[in-house]
């Protein structure tokens, strides 16, 4: 079953844990975008091999990345979902290069995140193809409403060292979310979600941001104390809050 949409659903959102895939940058933008992330792994696109880098915090230090994690359509959603305060806290770039075999697990992304209260949003863009041959996003509608345990998998080929157990997955109702060069999924802290292989010979170029809210504390300590990878960027609304001050992220110029 593929899940298809044209506008964000703040009701599908509610009730399934996740709304799209819908049209969110323009085909320029994505085009204009997988072609600076290959441009910074020092890659052609028309060759694409194994990433060498971190492909976390982009946004940090690169404008682009920046302005690629505010685009306005993500931003919009986000104050749909989390009111008119927004912060954004996270970027990763997930890259698959053709033959790749790691897969992502089943997981829910709160289980690796200290942060209190759990509030997060997370807008999942595609810069190229993201197909079932490539490895696309796979998410399970309405897993959202319970915690499930996660485990150690002792599996070489998963791309995370713990997922969720096997058995509270029912995988019968899971969706492949194949998505078009600029499609956009949003989904929560507590939808499970993962993504297969990549065995084709399409690389698949996408990334996440991360969203939530000034009422949110980060307790950075228990994310290795590690400020290059959390900075919070408050780009809509205002912190009456100031709980994460000392991780305020700056704008990068270029």
């Amino acid at each position: 079953m593929l899940a298809r949409g044209t506008s964000f659903s703040l009701k599908q959102y509610r009730e399934d844990g996740y709304s799209g895939p819908i049209r969110g940058l323009t085909l320029q933008e994505a085009e204009e975008g997988c072609d600076r992330f290959f441009a910074a792994l020092g890659q052609s696109k028309y060759e694409p091999g194994p990433a060498r880098t971190d492909l976390s915090a982009w946004h940090h230090k690169r404008r682009w990345a920046y302005d690629l994690a505010t685009h306005p359509a993500i931003v919009e959603a986000m104050a749909q979902i989390l009111g008119e305060n927004v912060v954004l806290w996270a970027m990763h770039f997930w890259y698959k290069e053709p033959g790749n075999e790691k897969y992502i697990p089943w997981h829910q992304d709160i289980h690796y995140w200290p942060m209190e209260p759990a509030v997060n949003a997370t807008a999942w863009v595609s810069l190229g193809w993201s197909l079932r041959e490539n490895g696309c996003l796979r998410l399970i509608p309405g897993s959202h409403r319970s915690p499930v345990e996660h485990i150690d998998l002792g599996d070489g080929k998963s791309a995370f060292g713990q997922g969720a157990a096997a058995e509270q997955v029912d995988e019968s109702r899971a969706l492949d979310i194949e998505m078009s060069p600029g499609q956009i999924v949003f989904f929560n802290e507590r939808t499970l979600h993962g993504s297969g292989s990549n065995m084709s010979d399409i690389p698949r170029v996408a990334f996440s941001v991360r969203y939530t809210t000034p009422e949110v504390k980060f307790k950075v300590e228990e994310f290795g104390g590690n400020r290059e990878r959390i900075q919070t960027f408050l780009v809509r609304g205002v912190d009456d809050y100031h709980l994460n001050d000392g991780i305020r992220g700056v704008v990068p110029a270029e």
